[in-house]
């Protein structure tokens, strides 16, 4: 494996590592949200594939979400060093330990089991939070430490255990170590974590979000259309490929603003209502749905949205030679990167102004 690819492979894995720690009854990431991670940081979607693709680097969890492979768990579950951050609560680990420990001792090893809740519960009113003592069934379960089922939690071989903060005892003077990866992967994984069940889209950034909106909007069908033509937008290069990234911009603002029309007349929220928008969309010009997205007391863009979007609009007529001949019979003026970078940089502002409005509760 080259440098490169080890270096992708373990950014994932922490981001991974970072959501069993944070909501261990639902741990791992899918795909979508490990490229939603990666992609805040700088990673591209080629290589994320291409790491996710290496043979014994990930294994499966439930509901289509990736997991760490067998030898992490055990990784995790090893409290040798003190680490910064550290995600794993040194208290929940020794109190499953010290509970299962008491109970060997005092009815013997085939005895020591504990229905999961009553441990949980007991966890509690020692203020040891839920989701930190989840995180240390799971983890020492998987790595192979315990066996948790419907019968309880135990220890996978008879006896007592040391508790697992002896580990840290020798290392007790030295350094925490530095985590910078799950320093930067960190903040991301909590807030792909909470779209999970807070309203929000599951994506921040702009045209994925749009892209899942598309199915409440009743054009699922055309995601596949969506994602290849902004994808293929945020790859561009604005200094080799100008013309193509202003033209894809358009594209996506003209596509986007199409795709609401429809929801907005039904809506009843005013937008869109002249007759111009009840025909064939093959005909909507993309002047008048500016126009029609910033009109009525609840419009989709504000005055400066609208204002930047016509501004793409009037550039991107470049691309019509019978336009250029009528207003620049000498020739046009070059397309320069940073007009290219403008009309992108529009195109997001649009897309992310509608997945806003969409989101906002209506009566």
């Amino acid at each position: 494996m080259d440098m490169q690819l080890q270096g992708v492979v373990r950014t994932l894995q922490t981001a991974i590592e970072a959501s069993i720690m944070l909501a261990p009854t639902e741990f791992g990431l899918t795909r979508d949200e490990l490229v939603e991670v990666g992609s805040r940081i700088g990673l591209e979607c080629g290589e994320i594939d291409d790491a996710l693709g290496w043979p014994g680097a990930f294994d499966h969890a439930a509901g289509g979400r990736l997991s760490l492979s067998p030898g992490l768990w055990q990784h995790r579950a090893m409290l040798i060093n003190r680490e910064d951050p550290e995600l794993r609560n040194v208290t929940a680990f020794d109190f499953i330990v010290g509970q299962l420990n008491a109970l060997a001792k005092t009815m013997g090893a085939s005895q020591a089991v504990l229905p999961r809740d009553v441990l949980i519960e007991r966890a509690r009113s020692l203020s040891v939070p839920t989701v930190d003592v989840e995180a240390a069934i799971l983890v020492m379960s998987q790595a192979g430490y315990l066996l948790a089922d419907a019968a309880g939690v135990r220890f996978r071989q008879g006896g007592q255990r040391a508790l697992p903060s002896a580990n840290l005892a020798g290392s007790a003077n030295q350094r925490p170590i530095r985590r910078d990866e799950l320093k930067s992967v960190l903040p991301h994984v909590k807030d792909v974590l909470a779209r999970r069940g807070d309203g929000r889209a599951r994506h921040a950034e702009a045209f994925p979000a749009f892209a899942e909106a598309l199915e409440r909007l009743g054009y699922g069908n055309f995601r596949l259309w969506w994602s290849q033509l902004s994808s293929e937008l945020l790859t561009l290069n604005p200094g080799s490929h100008p013309t193509s990234m202003l033209v894809l911009s358009a594209a996506a603002v003209e596509g986007a603003l199409t795709f609401v029309v429809k929801h907005a007349r039904d809506a009843g929220v005013g937008l869109f209502g002249s007759r111009d928008f009840e025909g064939d969309p093959m005909r909507w010009k993309l002047e008048a749905l500016l126009n029609g997205a910033a009109q009525g007391a609840d419009p989709i863009l504000d005055s400066q949205t609208k204002t930047r979007a016509e501004g793409l609009n009037r550039t991107r007529q470049r691309i019509h030679a019978g336009r250029m001949l009528s207003e620049h019979p000498t020739g046009p003026p070059d397309l320069r990167p940073e007009e290219a970078r403008e009309a992108k940089a529009v195109a997001e502002q649009v897309v992310r102004r509608i997945v806003d409005w969409l989101a906002q509760p209506r009566s």
